[in-house]
């Protein structure tokens, strides 16, 4: 009890003293240049992350061998397979993050600019809410078993597969938005290493996907695993088929910039989600016992399918929190123009002149206040919908809850305590589709400028 309590106790301490005081973190950030809304954007970034790591630790052996003497026998489960413990921590650790990320979505609702006094909660009183996120962890911990497990059926689950459609248009969008800013930065300086850049990262996806595509053929469909071939097989021809559509002369003509380069990064992420669906599979074996999914009790492979989620989920997320248009011009939420993470502005320099000064008592503190208002990006109008952005937050609790359990299926016999733990079918088929939807979702951008011409795309 005390190895957890000093654990949990030195890792919260340390996370809250990175975020103590709204002028420690403007201060941090002013000497990157960093305006407010960037600050803000990447100090929510860095606490999930930090929920990520804590909801990870939560299933590790220790963890689950401390929980119940911390909780008095309050959480006490008869659990067969001994992983109850650490399933429901990683719900009620996400549970809390999800809480904590709409009360900030309903308070910040409206918004418009700075000058609004609630824009203060949403860039600064980072101590005040480092304690309300730990705050609700502690009470989420002596929420009772079954509406935990209630929320994971229904809510988790129902909010995984939200995020998985954005986390789609996301990454969509951020291939566009690579292969774009590599051309026009080769087309604008002639320099050929952007290009070899480009170059580089369209031949090592299609490359991984091949790669694995052969692995899945190897491992998860032998002759009697007709469904695995179909998965596989079919995710290939449309893999296929949507790379020649990208550099078909119709859509070339439209829009000259799409090509191989966006549709290697799609194909890769469609690759991936077929990986990760035929590994997800249950412990069913067929009835010559031939099994479609050997690695189904690998814990390397479930770690890895954990490890590679999480990239795709920073990944949306750092898309998210470092454009901030993202939201009104992808998703319809409000907001303003893009605005870059770090401005290049030479304020920073110059506010570490003046902090110096007056530190010094050359001058007033007063002369602060106009450095401030220059690092201030928002008084005029918000740069994006604080609202959508922590949903977008909120959401992705929801699937890292599902990710680190691997879609765990979760039942409980409220009547003597007993759980069991499983796998089901359900995110098989969520990521299948998932995959099939991508695919689409990137063939009809190339393909509606051609049957919509008249629209502005």
């Amino acid at each position: 009890m005390a190895s957890l309590l000093t654990s949990v106790a030195t890792s919260c301490a340390t996370n809250l003293a990175c975020c103590v005081g709204r002028q420690t973190l403007s201060c941090c950030f002013s000497m990157c240049g960093a305006r407010n809304s960037s600050a803000s954007r990447i100090g929510y970034a860095v606490m999930f992350v930090v929920t990520s790591f804590l909801a990870y630790a939560a299933t590790s052996d220790w963890f689950e061998k401390y929980i119940d003497e911390w909780s008095w026998g309050y959480l006490k489960l008869k659990c067969p397979q001994g992983s109850c413990y650490g399933t429901l921590s990683v719900y009620r650790i996400c549970l809390a993050n999800s809480i904590f990320h709409s009360i900030l979505a309903a308070a910040l609702y409206n918004v418009t600019s700075s000058r609004d006094w609630r824009a203060g909660i949403q860039n600064g009183y980072w101590a005040l809410k480092g304690t309300l996120w730990f705050a609700l962890i502690v009470l989420c911990f002596f929420i009772p078993n079954s509406i935990v497990v209630g929320w994971s059926v229904s809510f988790a689950t129902v909010g995984a597969i939200a995020f998985i459609l954005v986390q789609i248009v996301l990454l969509i969008d951020f291939a566009y938005t690579i292969s774009e800013v590599l051309l026009e930065w080769w087309e604008s300086t002639e320099d050929r290493k952007f290009l070899v850049v480009l170059i580089g990262i369209t031949f090592s996806s299609f490359l991984a996907s091949l790669i694995v595509t052969g692995f899945m053929y190897a491992w998860f469909a032998p002759s009697q695993c007709h469904l695995n071939q179909f998965f596989i097989s079919f995710n290939l021809i449309l893999c296929i088929l949507v790379t020649l559509l990208s550099v078909a002369p119709a859509v070339q003509d439209i829009n000259p910039k799409s090509g191989i380069a966006q549709a290697s990064m799609v194909v890769l992420y469609a690759t991936y989600l077929i990986a990760t669906s035929v590994s997800s599979e249950p412990d069913e074996p067929l009835e010559d016992g031939t099994k479609c999914n050997p690695l189904i009790n690998n814990e390397g492979t479930r770690t890895t399918g954990i490890m590679l989620g999480a990239l795709f989920t920073f990944i949306s997320l750092a898309f998210t929190t470092t454009r901030a248009a993202v939201q009104s011009n992808v998703m319809g939420g409000g907001g303003g123009e893009s605005a870059p993470l770090i401005s290049s502005q030479p304020s920073s320099s110059r506010n570490m002149h003046l902090n110096n000064a007056v530190e010094a008592g050359a001058i007033a503190p007063s002369s602060l206040h106009d450095a401030d208002d220059e690092m201030d990006d928002e008084a005029d109008g918000v740069s994006y919908s604080y609202t959508f952005f922590h949903i977008i937050f909120m959401l992705a609790s929801y699937y890292l809850a599902e990710l680190i359990t691997n879609w765990e299926t979760f039942t409980l016999d409220d009547g003597n305590g007993e759980a069991q733990v499983g796998q089901g079918w359900g995110a098989v088929w969520v990521k299948v589709v998932s995959s099939w939807i991508v695919i689409l979702l990137y063939a009809w951008t190339l393909v509606a400028p051609i049957v919509f011409p008249d629209r502005d795309w």
